[in-house]
Formats: C-alpha cells, sequence, structure tokens
C-alpha cells in the first residue's frame, strides 16, 4: 500500500511529478546515468544501513541493492506513478509520497537518507540538507548524488542558440554546493566531482532518453520546438561525432556524503 504524505506542494512541484509519473514505465528502460551514478554511491553507504530512506526511489530501481543492507527500507517519491510501479515491483515494501524538501519523520528516526539525482529538483538544498539532517540519527549517513551546472553539454547550449532560452531545469555549480555543504553543521561532508559523458547515436536518443526518465521538464513554458530549429541543433551536434560515431552527452555530477556527528 502506498502512504500519502500530506502535501501542499506548489504547482511547480506537481508539474515535476506528473512528468515523472508518465516516465514510470520507460524508466528503467532508459536511466544508464542513474544506474553509474547509483554505483558509486552504493559503495559510500556503509554494509548495514539501519533505517533506509531511499528519496526519489523511482520505480524501485536500487530497492535491491538496498534491501541487502537493511530490513528497514522506505521507499519515497513525488511522483505517484513511480511508486505505483514501484509498489507493483515490490507489494511488501513501505512507499511513501512525500517531497522530498518535507520528509514525514521525525526528529532522529532515520539511520541512513540515500539520494540518488534527486535533490537537484530542491527548491531550497540548503534547508533541504539542514532537514534532512534533522531526521538523521547521530552517526548516521546521507548519500547523494546531484547534476551540476555543466550538463547537458553542448545540446544545452545549441537548443539555446536556436530556440532562444534553456530547455532544462536550473543547476547549481560546483562552487556553490561546496559553500551550501561547508555551510552545515556538526557533520562530516565527503564531496566529489565526476564529469560523466554518455554516448548517443543521435540527437532524438538523447532527447527519448531525458523523456523516458521524467528529465525533461522545464521550469518555465517554452514554445514548441520547431523542426527548423531542432534541425538547426542536429546539424550543431555533428561537429562532435567522434572517431567511433557517438555523440556526446556530457553531465556534471556532484556526490555527496554527510555523516551526522
Amino acid at each position: 500500500m502506498i502512504s500519502v504524505h500530506s502535501l501542499q506542494e506548489p504547482s511547480h512541484k506537481q508539474k515535476i511529478a506528473a512528468y515523472f509519473s508518465r516516465a514510470a514505465q520507460s524508466y528503467q528502460h532508459h536511466n544508464g546515468l542513474q544506474r553509474w551514478c547509483a554505483a558509486k554511491l552504493l559503495d559510500w553507504l556503509p554494509v548495514t544501513t539501519g533505517v533506509t530512506a531511499d528519496i526519489g526511489c523511482g520505480p524501485a530501481v536500487n530497492t535491491d541493492a538496498l534491501l541487502a543492507r537493511t530490513n528497514d527500507y522506505i521507499g519515497l517519491d513525488i511522483a505517484a506513478g513511480m511508486l505505483s510501479e514501484a509498489q507493483r515491483n515490490y507489494p511488501s515494501n513501505l512507499w511513501l509520497r512525500a517531497d522530498l524538501e518535507q520528509l514525514p519523520f521525525g526528529a532522529a528516526s532515520i539511520d541512513t537518507i540515500y539520494a540518488n539525482l534527486a535533490v537537484q529538483w530542491a527548491d531550497d538544498l540548503a534547508a533541504t540538507l539542514n532537514h534532512w539532517l534533522q531526521a538523521v540519527r547521530p552517526s548516521g549517513c546521507i548519500v547523494a548524488s546531484t547534476v551540476l551546472a555543466g550538463s547537458l553539454l553542448p545540446l544545452a547550449d545549441y537548443f539555446k542558440q536556436y530556440t532562444g532560452a534553456a530547455r532544462h531545469n536550473r543547476f547549481y555549480t560546483a562552487a556553490t554546493l561546496q559553500h551550501i555543504l561547508s555551510s552545515l553543521d556538526e557533520v562530516t561532508v565527503q564531496f566529489e566531482v565526476e564529469q560523466v559523458t554518455v554516448p548517443y547515436q543521435s540527437v532524438r536518443g538523447m532527447l527519448y532518453d531525458l523523456k523516458g526518465i521524467g528529465a525533461n521538464y522545464q521550469p518555465q513554458p517554452q514554445q514548441a520546438l520547431t523542426k527548423k530549429s531542432f534541425s538547426q541543433v542536429e546539424t550543431a551536434m555533428e561537429a562532435h561525432r567522434t572517431s567511433d560515431g557517438a555523440l556526446p552527452l556530457m553531465w556534471t555530477i556532484g556526490f555527496i556524503k554527510l555523516t551526522k556527528d
């Protein structure tokens, strides 16, 4: 059964949830970047994780790996469609619909928070991390990955050039995130930045993946992409085709581990 935490979602959060709900059944066919990031995050976890909250759990893509470390697993997502798919795959587990900025946990009630490529959707990242730390017990930990500025290149630059506007969510710079992490109290911080390049055969393939994981949400309404502007983007991207025939989509990913003192 899916439990719905009382949400007072702003309209843009409702839209984000809708995008991800629509992607619930296609997600695992397009989440190569998410799987790569998950592998690194899982290496940062202790062997046993106690009461574990999987924030942005999606359709339960990391549930097996986390259940191998705990008998107290809680999956949370803002998208009802994702949770329905997760419950279908793992009917005996606890699934909560919740905003990552409004976790339904009391103080010091969670041992481990795991959040793979979720915190970039927070409106106030500093407040969100402090909120999470309040929920974590002493000596507990938070492991998270997030998309940073410098991602979706060179595709994003060409979309902006030929359509007149960015067509993706805003991302923090690594320096800004480092500043936020340094402001947290009573916590040991580990922070790393990785550059990841995902190869594609076409621009359409890139867009299918972004749509397939629900990450094609745009914070501001955009004009429909015309055939002319799309063709211009495709032509410009050809200059980046590698010797093995692939088109690169570059991501800058921040990896965070917070251990509560």
